[in-house]
């Protein structure tokens, strides 16, 4: 019975590691490249690019279940002015690069999907009359306040699809920029030779600015909201001294049934003090 057991639970066991062993054979494995090749930025090559990447993507779409599993291997396949680009939008699509950035991560940013990775791709190298709208947008760049981060990386994506880079992309980040942050980022120095390193660091700049900034405005708020707290304390006590003011010199006013100070009780009759301790309804009887 014994040996019985033994062979019966080895046949067994045998039987579910040969069900595993199926199972896992069907299940898709995740590529580690999708055999594309690389996009270096040039407009009359980006429908190739697109078509090539979206064939790969069809075929392995039952171990690509994850959208960003998608954007990160095509992100591999840009070259030259496309992975330039590409660092523009590196924050929207990496928590650690938003981070080093100093920017907040939004993990349900539209980058982070092949979808609208493909629609920033083509609408960046998408052909002559996206160059001449991106001259256009290049020439009108003008960062706002608080907007910092999206300056920078409208200015990183129209350099790439421009292909400018070196000083020229400074000069125009120097012309673009308020005059704050101008004045703020004059006085530190040395500024990074490398452009991207550049861009990289005028950010932070740009954050500590807004902190400041916000720090200052909420200073102005706390001392006037305290003065105002003072002011109405002092209002309501120069009401309630108006109203005992009033009090004492106003004439004096009696409520209904109440007995004042010149109230004078009048003299009992007869027959009151004779029903004195009769009860009011034998009174009524006699």
């Amino acid at each position: 019975m014994d040996r019985y057991d033994r062979r019966y639970g080895a046949l067994n066991k045998f039987i579910q590691e040969c069900h595993k062993a199926k199972k896992s054979s069907h299940l898709p494995k995740k590529p580690e490249k999708l055999g594309v090749d690389p996009f270096t930025g040039d407009p009359k090559d980006t429908q190739r690019f697109v078509h090539d990447v979206e064939i790969k993507l069809d075929y392995f779409r039952d171990s690509l279940v994850k959208e960003i599993d998608k954007v990160s291997l095509v992100i591999p396949l840009l070259r030259d002015t496309a992975k330039e680009w590409y660092n523009a939008i590196h924050p929207h699509i990496k928590k650690d690069a938003a981070k080093r950035r100093g920017m907040k991560f939004d993990p349900k940013n539209e980058l982070q999907t092949w979808e609208g990775f493909r629609k920033r791709l083509e609408g960046s190298f998408g052909g002559h009359l996206d160059r001449n709208r991106a001259l256009r947008e290049w020439s009108q760049l003008y960062m706002k306040d608080g907007k910092v981060d999206r300056f920078i990386d409208e200015l990183i994506r129209l350099a790439a699809v421009l292909g400018y880079s070196g000083e020229f992309v400074k000069d125009r980040a120097g012309m673009g920029m308020t005059d704050v942050l101008n004045a703020a980022w004059s006085m530190k120095t040395p500024h990074p030779v490398a452009y991207m390193d550049y861009l990289d660091l005028l950010p932070q700049t740009g954050h500590q600015l807004e902190d400041a900034s916000n720090f200052r405005i909420q200073v102005q708020k706390e001392p006037h909201s305290a003065k105002r707290a003072k002011g109405d304390d002092r209002h309501t006590s120069e009401r309630k001294g108006q109203r005992k003011d009033k009090k004492a010199t106003g004439p004096l006013q009696q409520k209904p049934g109440n007995r004042g100070q010149g109230f004078t009780k009048p003299a009992e009759t007869e027959h009151t003090k004779m029903h004195r301790n009769v009860p009011q309804t034998l009174i009524a009887q006699r």
